[in-house]
């Protein structure tokens, strides 16, 4: 039997089977699509925030919502009402603005126990969701005292959560 001469070849001439290896770079693509988790973002604030300046919302509120009221009276004490009631002031100046300023600010232990009482008797309509807080503050309050009615309802694990848009002054 005469054997089949192989055709000379260049030097430069080199063949290689490249289909086992894009066959791994595809299982490896679809093994890292599959397996990688990603991380959702920490610190996320889950909050309706208005859309437009002084007019009215842009999603309706529910009449069951709990009211946070902050606002600045003339001598410069932040007052605060949780649904009409008026806060008391705390005996304790437990900050630096109020250290630096001299002026206590609303018991925040008042605001968590009416948050919690109105979260205690909610009743939703759709069986589903937490008690709708909506956070009504004036500009010149001071976003220690907002940050801190957030905290209460993260505590409290309110999710329902909006923001009041500021009213635009008559003139």
């Amino acid at each position: 039997m005469a054997r089949r001469a192989k055709p000379k070849r260049n030097v430069g001439d080199v063949e290689s089977d490249m289909t086992s290896m894009i066959d791994v770079v595809f299982l490896l693509l679809i093994f890292f699509m599959l397996a990688t988790k990603f991380k959702m973002p920490e610190g996320t604030l889950r909050s309706y925030l208005p859309k437009n300046r002084g007019e009215s919302n842009s999603r309706p509120m529910m009449s069951e919502t709990c009211r946070i009221t902050l606002m600045m009276n003339q001598g410069g004490q932040v007052t605060a009402y949780a649904d009409q009631a008026q806060v008391p002031v705390s005996d304790l100046l437990d900050s630096d603005f109020e250290q630096n300023n001299g002026i206590p600010g609303p018991d925040l232990l008042f605001i968590e126990d009416h948050i919690g009482r109105r979260k205690a008797t909610y009743v939703p309509l759709d069986g589903t969701g937490t008690l709708p807080v909506v956070i009504d503050f004036a500009e010149n309050v001071p976003y220690k005292y907002v940050i801190d009615v957030l905290n209460i309802c993260a505590r409290g694990r309110i999710e329902n959560i909006a923001f009041a848009q500021p009213e635009i002054p008559l003139e």
